[in-house]
Order: C-alpha cells, then sequence, then structure tokens
C-alpha cells in the first residue's frame, strides 16, 4: 500500500474514538436528613456510574429512583432561597455532582495541560490527577467534575458537564492528531523511552508502572504497536489505579517494598521484552 502524507489523516486513521479518552464517570447525588445532625459524615451519597456521554442522563433517571426510594423513608435538608443544603457548599443547590475520568496523554504530550485545567478552574470545573508515591498526575488520568451547582438547574447541569466532557475529549483527540501529524519524533520518544524502561528496569513501583504504561496505551489504541493491545494496556492501568501502599514506614516496609518493585520490574522486563513498533507505526510517523 502506498503510504499516505503525515497530514493525510483520512481513511482508516486515525481510529481516535471518545471511549480511548473517557474511561467512564459517575454521578453522586449529596442529600442531608431532615432535621438530623448537619455534618460531613451525616450527609447521604447515592452513585450510579456511567460510561459514555449519552449515558449520564440515563444514569440519573436510575439516580433519582434512589432518591425517592430514600426520600420516602426520610425527607431531606432543603432551603427554599437555596435548595437541597449540604454540609459541602459546593454540592448545595442541586446536591448533584458529575463526574468523568479522562486520559489526556495527547495533551501533556504536546504541553496542553496547564492551560487546559486553567480552564477548567474558570468554568468552575476540578480536576484531580493521581499523585502518589511523588509522582504528579501519573499517566496523566484526571478525574474532572462539577465544582458548584447552586443556582443551577440539575438539566442545565448535566448539558454543561456534557459540553465540557465533549471539548475535552475532542481537544485530546486533536491532540493526538498533531502528534501524528506535527511532532512524531515527541511522540516516538515517549513511546520509546517507556519501552526502554519497561524492558530494562530493575525496579518499578505500581505508581512508576502507571505512570509509564500511559504513552504506551495511547500507542496501542492508535494501532501502532505489535505485543500488546488497548485492552490489555487498560487492564494494567485499572490494577495501578487500584494499587495501594499499605506497608509500613520502617525498615522491614523498605525491605517489602524494594521485593515488591523488583517482582514488578522482573514481570514488565518479560512482559514487555517484545512489544515493538509496527508497519503501521512507521507508515505514519516515518
Amino acid at each position: 500500500m502506498k503510504p499516505r502524507p503525515r497530514h493525510d489523516t483520512s481513511g482508516e486513521f486515525p481510529d481516535l474514538l471518545p471511549r480511548d479518552v473517557l474511561c467512564g464517570g459517575e454521578l453522586l447525588l449529596f442529600r442531608n436528613p431532615h432535621g438530623e445532625p448537619f455534618g460531613e459524615r451525616d450527609a447521604w451519597c447515592l452513585t450510579e456510574e456511567w460510561f459514555a456521554l449519552d449515558d449520564i442522563r440515563p444514569a440519573y433517571a436510575s439516580l433519582l429512583e434512589k432518591e425517592s426510594r430514600l426520600g420516602a423513608k426520610q425527607p431531606f435538608a432543603w432551603n427554599e432561597d437555596f435548595g437541597y443544603l449540604s454540609p459541602f457548599p459546593e454540592h448545595c443547590g442541586t446536591g448533584l455532582l458529575i463526574r468523568a475520568d479522562l486520559h489526556l496523554e495527547g495533551l501533556h504530550m504536546i504541553g496542553d495541560i496547564p492551560p487546559v485545567l486553567n480552564a477548567l478552574k474558570a468554568v468552575r470545573f476540578g480536576a484531580d490527577g493521581v499523585n502518589m508515591d511523588g509522582l504528579m498526575n501519573a499517566a496523566h488520568i484526571f478525574d474532572v467534575y462539577t465544582n458548584a451547582s447552586l443556582g443551577i438547574s440539575e438539566e442545565d447541569l448535566m448539558a454543561h458537564a456534557e459540553s465540557i466532557f465533549s471539548q475535552l475529549i475532542d481537544q485530546e483527540i486533536n491532540a493526538r492528531l498533531r502528534l501524528v501529524r506535527e511532532l512524531p519524533r515527541t511522540f516516538e520518544d515517549a513511546v520509546a523511552r517507556s519501552l526502554a524502561i519497561l524492558q530494562n528496569c530493575r525496579l518499578l513501583s505500581p505508581w512508576e508502572l502507571l505512570d509509564i504504561i500511559s504513552p504506551i496505551r495511547l500507542a496501542a489504541v492508535m494501532g501502532f504497536l505489535d505485543g500488546i493491545t488497548r485492552a490489555e494496556a487498560d487492564a494494567i492501568l485499572r490494577k495501578q489505579l487500584s494499587a495501594r501502599d499499605d506497608l509500613p514506614d520502617s525498615a522491614d516496609g523498605d525491605r517489602m517494598r524494594d521485593e515488591r518493585d523488583a517482582a514488578i520490574a522482573d514481570d514488565a522486563n518479560k512482559r514487555f521484552a517484545r512489544i515493538r513498533w509496527n508497519s503501521r507505526a512507521k507508515e505514519y510517523l516515518s
């Protein structure tokens, strides 16, 4: 097949879909019982997961059913001026919080994460990265969430969240396109460095693995690697995201961490030994 010019991304490439950026999300509905103590531990939190933007409203309908069953047993704290009351000021009003997990590795590679996070603050959205073991924003997976619901209806809040999440997905997809079209060496360098570490490291903590696998996932999503699929990369990410360091801060704890990190490194050396760029990568990145 004759290679396309780098700027031509029509046809089969890029296979970039919202699900490659959006890792799902959750709706949280906060309610306080009327006439009961008004503290953080006294708030009820009803939750419903969603996996695509089109799922947000059906998830909210399910959440309302849960709220109705709970409200039949116990009235909620309500104020005519402020709506539902909560010990969390950002949850007063609707009491609804909408959050999404987004993999923004492309925006990181082109250097656009700081302005994106600042823009989210300006529209009253929060964004938390994974900060563990001295790593900030590991894997560039962000929990993006509505940060205020006072003075806005549930319908408007959902529409606003859908719009913001959709814009973030579009920005990330455009960043991935730019990596292929304009910055292929930057993309290749990030993946090559990750592979070099995974194939040769002697100690590797769970959170280092989480961070290092992120460029590998991006390359797998775009079909550029032999030896690992998107699903396999996702499984590694999920496992590391749930990792906890419950070992004691002591000499014995340090020894157990070294043993754990050595085992992770040995597994990584074997698992990633045969992962290589494929012909598709050569076509679009060379």
